[in-house]
């Protein structure tokens, strides 16, 4: 019986393997398609500019104004920066920026990724007349010159700053520090500003310092002097020349630096100018002070036990370590003598030391934690009976 043609039982081994291929090539060109679609689509290059800087400040000292910003670290792109980066300062009194209206004020390079500082002298006409609010900018460029933009603006004041701190001496009390300056013409707005810093180890090859014999009343509580601090005087009214620091602990040494600053508010800004600060001052405030002098002492005789009751109204400062106690016997003569042979921490004493039929006189001082003793009260005298 014959087969019709095209029938595949009648395919030769020849064709089968002709057919097989066939799959294998189409299959390749399956997979060749599919690779095709995965594949990513082309980039530009990128053109190097930095991202803009978006926290840029301006502080205006004198005639001077400090900026600082953090650099980016990328591209507009998101490619890492490489190297030293171009920067362009300008200012102008606008509220808006205008690249045609924005002054130069001065051009330098800044590590990307790391804090940028840069000092602008201001131009003579930003440095008299009436305060009015000035903005800064600063663009960073590429190689060609190009910039993503400006950053923000950091606003200063202009306009007349205030006089230079000058002649700040310091000396120590028992109410703290007290600093000295050379007074001005008060002005509205018109404070002096006072930065503090603790020296720590000051008494490390110090002769003038001396270790407190107890930590002092705000150590003793776990309060630790701060390091640094920043103390203000209104000068608006008037200028007296001086402050007393109250919180600075004596037994420590102390840095101090002074400067005028005056506010000013200008196109909806508030803005300070601060004028030359001072030198810095130190001093080593040891406690030489004595405290107050007791009050309020009583004596009361107590027959039966043969012995002088005392009691006094305890000491207000806050670093006493108790009080000492004197008697002079009226009837034998005599000085005053110390019956206490420590310091008594409590406010009170009893002196069964007496001899019947003797008057006496008492006095009590205090002692702080220095060793720094008071004056004598007033005596109180007593006589012990029969």
């Amino acid at each position: 019986m014959k087969t019709a043609p095209g029938n595949p039982r009648r395919r030769t081994a020849a064709g089968a393997e002709w057919w097989r291929m066939g799959l294998a090539a189409a299959s390749g060109s399956l997979l060749l398609l599919a690779g095709c679609a995965a594949a990513a689509n082309p980039q530009p290059p990128t053109l190097w500019l930095p991202a803009p800087v978006k926290d840029l400040t301006a502080a205006r000292v004198n005639g001077e104004v400090h900026l600082h910003w953090t650099m980016p670290k990328n591209t507009t792109d998101h490619v890492p920066l490489k190297g030293d980066q171009r920067g362009h300062v300008c200012w102008e009194a606008s509220a808006a920026f205008d690249p045609k209206a924005c002054d130069a004020a001065g051009d330098g390079t800044f590590t990307p990724g790391k804090p940028a500082d840069f000092t602008v002298k201001l131009p003579p006409e930003l440095t008299t007349g009436t305060p009015r609010a000035v903005a800064f900018y600063i663009e960073l460029e590429n190689h060609a010159g190009k910039n993503a933009g400006p950053s923000n603006a950091a606003w200063v004041a202009s306009g007349e700053a205030p006089a230079a701190a000058s002649g700040l001496h310091l000396e120590a009390s028992a109410d703290g520090v007290v600093l000295h300056w050379q007074a001005a013409a008060p002005e509205p707005g018109l404070t002096m500003r006072m930065h503090r810093t603790l020296v720590l180890n000051a008494g490390v090859g110090n002769a003038e310092a001396k270790t407190p014999s107890a930590p002092k009343p705000d150590e003793s509580r776990g309060v630790p002097p701060p390091e640094e601090q920043t103390l203000e005087v209104d000068l608006s009214h008037a200028d007296p020349g001086g402050a007393v620091d109250r919180d600075a602990l004596l037994d420590h040494e102390w840095k101090y630096r002074v400067e005028r600053v005056v506010r000013v508010q200008a196109e909806g800004h508030a803005m300070e100018i601060a004028g030359s600060a001072s030198q810095t001052v130190s001093l080593f405030a040891k406690d030489v002070f004595p405290p107050a002098v007791p009050a309020g002492l009583t004596v009361v005789a107590d027959a039966q036990a043969k012995a002088m009751d005392l009691s006094w109204t305890p000491d207000s400062d806050a670093d006493i370590a108790g009080y000492v106690v004197y008697r002079r016997d009226m009837t034998a003569g005599g000085s005053l003598e110390r019956i206490t042979p420590r310091t008594v921490v409590p406010p009170t004493w009893n002196d069964p030391t007496v001899t019947a039929g003797h008057g006496y006189a008492y006095a009590v001082s205090a002692v702080d934690q220095d060793g720094n003793e008071s004056a004598k009260s007033g005596e109180v005298e007593e006589e012990m009976p029969q």
